[in-house]
């Protein structure tokens, strides 16, 4: 879609509205014009392989989910593992609170209601 016709996007179930990308991108990332830049491309990429067909959205779910490896990398919930982790191997930690009887248990519970 070009940026004329940015108004068919009123008439579609947007995943992310103005307001979603305004608070993602405002903080930080917009200080950095060569990030906006790249994340741009990424996300035109992604649309476009999206376009050509099944195989292309495929390869678009792949690359979001690679992403989302990464990024988690910098997240808090990947501090406060790291964190978790360090006190095991310290040997500080009651059996019930190491950390993959914490995730095991969590992933356990978040699966059953899944299905």
């Amino acid at each position: 879609m070009s940026i004329a016709n940015r108004t068919e996007c009123s008439c579609v179930s947007l995943l992310a509205d103005d307001k979603t990308w305004t608070a993602i991108l405002e903080p930080a990332l917009c200080q950095d014009t060569a990030g906006v830049e790249a994340l741009a491309l990424l996300l035109f990429t992604l649309k476009r392989a999206i376009d050509s067909g099944p195989e292309g959205a495929r390869r678009a779910s792949q690359t979001l989910l690679h992403g989302i490896e990464l990024i988690y990398l910098h997240t808090d919930a990947h501090k406060a593992a790291l964190k978790l982790y360090v006190l095991s191997l310290e040997g500080t930690l009651k059996p019930q609170d190491e950390p993959l009887q914490l995730v095991n248990a969590a992933i356990e519970r978040g699966t059953s209601r899944a299905r």
